[in-house]
């Protein structure tokens, strides 16, 4: 349990919600009517680069084929380069897995001994519609930490969360003394004007944070980490002291975010295809691509309380929290912003729902939300004053990323497959065009079929990339294990639904590259009207018995009020 210090007792009405932030809130508004966005970049990879193979070879087949095969055996080298920094941070994981960062901490001289001393990590944990059962399995996660003693838990429930109050008092019932501060406090819906969802919710949690740790006298932005999370999060027991050790001992720690690898191995192997395959290629693609290259944090990330109030906190007219901030934290420093590694797994929930049908929707309107937030926070960019290098440099990763690999690669791939089965049928039509325009003349017969087979044979080099992800994801499981963040085999898989899902991995990408397509078009047509945070559905996530026996493990008693007279008195909040 952890000792309470200084501080003035809360009130009763205090036990359970927090007063609401201090000082008025300068919010970033994005005009809606702007017609000249800065995601309409991304039409030229829907409307030009994608359907280029099934046009251009009418008027100059040579080039159809020279550029379907650069596509290609390009996506192919950018997935050999994810597949190498994946495996050199498995291996890095597995190695420092069993290390203890609390003793390494340095306390050689007074200051070190107070920045020691006085470390705290403020974890904040948004909600809206979770099952009770997830929530309380993340919060276990972090009263498992070694450094529990260290940690201001802070828990955001929007204002129109299903028996909000009910589980507010539950939850500071069951985890009041399994911290050094735990709040629950509610986000009202008219509080300040923005996009409904996790944004919003976190600008105004972490500001309420901020507002309670002055009052109680804790406020210290030399010595104090913040960690954004989900409620479906659960956390490696090392996490925050591995965190607390990197950030009393790098020099640049004001100025780096961290990430920590995602997994979303929680009940995945029950998930369809689909949903287990993407949920795969995430990992490896934060792995190899959003962490080394400095593109943007994802679900779960961690920074420095002084970098959070330079940057403003989060700006609540923008939807997607991880995206958004790391070109917050740009915006404040003038410069690229590091993301370091933690290398501590963590587990966030996949896309779920209760049936068949409800997983396909639900798997289908959160890849769309992700691609329509990802467009959104490219037109943030475009409109942000940073300094030219800074701008090009970012933007060039930022439109590689999320308009090549995760759209226009495999879509143009397919494009161009999809044009050698109607070489036959397209045949005659160039013949005539070569003829009466002086167009280039079809490919010869060897010539396609030796294209053809270099196509089939970067599709085969793919194949073994997602062998490498499927292994990685295997390692990774066993790492899980090994820390006690799943229970041993709870989420293996035999050989033939690995086999299964390692063949339908392409076909997948192209489920996903289509949503994201269709997401570029919606939003370039409707624009800020479209951008919204709905959660994603953990009905998938709050049934397994696993979860059930996880959370009977742990126990975490607390003090609260718990009469009638005082629940009722609440909702005046």
């Amino acid at each position: 349990m952890a000792e309470r210090g200084g501080a003035p007792e809360p009130s009763w009405w205090q036990r359970i919600w927090t007063t609401a932030p201090k000082g008025p809130v300068k919010l970033d508004e994005p005009n809606e009517f702007v017609i000249m966005r800065g995601n309409l970049f991304f039409l030229i990879f829907a409307f030009v680069l994608v359907p280029l193979p099934l046009w251009i070879d009418i008027f100059c087949p040579i080039f159809a084929a020279v550029y379907w095969l650069f596509v290609l055996w390009l996506g192919a080298f950018l997935l050999s380069v994810c597949a190498w920094h994946a495996v050199s941070a498995h291996c890095l994981m597995h190695q420092v897995a069993d290390s203890m960062w609390e003793d390494q901490i340095p306390r050689g001289t007074e200051e070190e001994r107070s920045l020691a001393d006085r470390l705290q990590h403020l974890v904040m944990m948004c909600g809206y519609k979770e099952p009770m059962e997830v929530i309380c399995q993340s919060v276990e996660s972090l009263a498992a930490q070694t450094v529990a003693h260290r940690l201001v838990v802070v828990i955001g429930l929007e204002e129109g969360t299903p028996d909000v109050q009910e589980k507010a008092q539950r939850l500071k019932e069951r985890y009041d003394l399994a911290f050094q501060r735990f709040h629950v406090m509610k986000h009202p819906k008219q509080w300040a004007k923005g996009v409904r969802g996790k944004c919003s919710n976190a600008n105004y949690t972490m500001r309420a944070a901020v507002s309670r740790l002055e009052d109680y006298g804790e406020l210290h932005l030399d010595c104090t980490t913040c960690t954004s999370c989900d409620s479906d999060s659960i956390f490696a027991p090392r996490y925050f002291e591995n965190l607390g050790y990197q950030f009393l001992t790098s020099p640049k720690a004001k100025e780096v975010v961290w990430q920590a690898p995602v997994y979303y191995n929680h009940y995945l192997y029950e998930r369809p295809f689909y949903v287990r395959d993407i949920g795969i290629m995430r990992t490896a693609y934060m792995l190899g691509f959003l962490i080394p290259f400095n593109i943007n944090t994802m679900s779960i990330f961690s920074f420095s309380l002084d970098l959070c109030v330079k940057g403003e906190f989060f700006h609540a007219h923008y939807q997607m929290d991880d995206i958004h901030y790391t070109q917050t934290c740009m915006q404040a420093l003038q410069k690229r912003v590091e993301i370091r590694m933690i290398p501590m797994p963590v587990i966030s929930g996949p896309t779920s729902g209760s049936s068949h049908c409800k997983e396909y929707k639900e798997w289908f309107h959160q890849t769309k939300r992700w691609t329509i937030g990802a467009c959104q926070v490219f037109h943030y960019l475009t409109k942000r004053r940073y300094g030219c290098g800074l701008a090009l440099s970012y933007s060039a990763c930022f439109v590689m990323y999320y308009g090549l690999i995760l759209c226009s690669l495999t879509l143009t791939g397919l494009a161009g497959f999809i044009n050698y089965a109607l070489a036959d049928v397209k045949h005659d039509t160039i013949l005539n065009m070569a003829k009466e325009h002086t167009h280039q003349y079809p490919l010869s017969e060897e010539l396609n079929r030796a294209v053809l087979m270099a196509g089939i044979f970067s599709l085969v080099w793919t194949y073994l990339i997602f062998a490498i992800f499927l292994y990685l994801d295997r390692k990774g499981i066993q790492l899980l294990y090994h820390l006690n963040m799943k229970p041993q085999g709870a989420e293996d898989t035999t050989f033939c639904q690995d086999f299964k899902d390692w063949i339908l991995m392409w076909p997948s990408l192209v489920m996903y590259s289509f949503v994201s397509y269709l997401a570029i078009v919606k939003v370039a047509l409707y624009g800020q009207k479209v951008c919204g945070h709905d959660p994603s559905s953990k009905e998938g996530l709050g049934s397994g018995q696993a979860m059930g026996e996880l959370l009977s493990t742990s126990e975490v008693s607390g003090e609260g009020d718990s009469d009638e007279d005082e629940a009722e008195g609440y909702s005046r909040i």
